[in-house]
């Protein structure tokens, strides 16, 4: 499994765009992603209170707000109706020292997931924070995992933000998409030791660890549009095997007819070779959606993968969007220059 892991890690890729966003927010807010880190920002949940048994140091079960309240500082308040059909408030939460972690709200579709967290402060003080020029603070817990008994690849992005900074409360955004189709199960979330940590200074805010369980459970809402298309990519040809879209994102599966080849490079570097390779078999494929009113969002620099097989290179690019877009607004996807009109 760890080789597995491990090979999965190496096939990486990123943008330049990207890797610049990467090293902005982990110097700015110290976000902490998991496996594949590109850094957009993501979505959101809700519907009617199911509350969920949490388990753990300290764990109650509380009744949280609904999923469109709880991704407001993420997605605005566009479109509620949409993120409280698809997602489910979840309203778990455990408490140590003083400090209540609730997991609020998740929200997903067929590759990718949201869930928001609220940290507080159970003695009412505000937690004093400024925020960089994005809104960003400069937070990070010691340790934090969200595990849904997923095996397989995952990339994303997680950052805290405060949506009232006159409250006893900070937000913890958590976002991935995974190469897999996600399957509803069970949720461990643990944490550990709240640190501010501007990159020039760093202490410790609350100390604690925080530990409990709910629903991983969303309406998939996405929809599959037709594949089969024929790219040509750098004087290669490429096949689109799946194209996935959502009102919160987007997922496109494809097949390049041959095998990337790396070399070798310093341990967390990236060569202009390996760079280039990058560029001629990911990047360079673009993704536009263009809307019913004729606006067009560039979604070319998603993150993903690449894996070479069997003399071919199988792609995947797709993640979450920044707003809620709902699908009667979707006039068409262009993939490598090929439009795929929404029916």
């Amino acid at each position: 499994m760890n080789r597995e892991y491990n090979d999965k890690m190496s096939e990486l890729r990123f943008t330049d765009e990207q890797k610049r966003e990467m090293t902005d927010c982990l110097m700015a807010a110290q976000h902490k992603g998991r496996v594949r880190r590109p850094l957009p920002r993501l979505a959101a949940v809700g519907v009617a209170a199911a509350l969920v048994l949490s388990i753990g140091a300290g764990a109650a079960v509380v009744y949280n707000k609904l999923a469109s309240e709880s991704f407001a500082g993420v997605f605005g308040t566009a479109h509620t109706e949409i993120v409280d059909k698809i997602g489910r408030p979840v309203g778990a939460s455990a408490t140590d020292n003083g400090v209540t972690v609730t997991a609020d709200a998740i929200i997903g579709d067929k590759y990718s997931y949201a869930i928001t967290y609220t940290i507080t402060k159970d003695d009412g003080t505000t937690f004093d924070l400024q925020g960089n020029e994005y809104g960003y603070l400069p937070v990070r817990f010691e340790k934090q995992d969200t595990d849904i008994r997923y095996q397989g690849g995952m990339h994303g992005s997680s950052f805290f933000i405060d949506e009232n900074p006159s409250d006893n409360e900070i937000q913890f955004v958590e976002m991935r998409t995974a190469d897999k189709a996600l399957k509803a199960g069970t949720a461990k979330a643990s944490f550990e030791n709240l640190y501010f940590d501007s990159g020039e200074q760093s202490y410790l805010l609350a100390e604690g660890k925080w530990n409990f369980r709910f629903d991983f459970d969303f309406e998939d809402t996405s929809v599959g549009l037709p594949a089969g298309q024929i790219l040509d990519l750098n004087d290669m040809r490429a096949t689109v095997d799946e194209v996935t879209l959502s009102p919160i994102g987007i997922q496109v599966n494809y097949t390049v007819d041959s095998a990337v080849e790396w070399e070798d490079a310093p341990s967390g570097r990236e060569s202009a070779y390996n760079s280039a390779q990058s560029k001629r078999y990911f990047e360079d494929v673009k993704i536009v959606l263009t809307k019913t009113d004729g606006s067009m969002l560039d979604l070319s620099n998603l993150g993903g993968g690449m894996e070479p097989k069997n003399g071919k290179t199988y792609c995947q690019k797709g993640g979450l969007f920044d707003e809620i877009i709902p699908l009667n607004e979707v006039a068409s996807l262009t993939i490598g220059g090929i439009e795929i009109p929404l029916s």
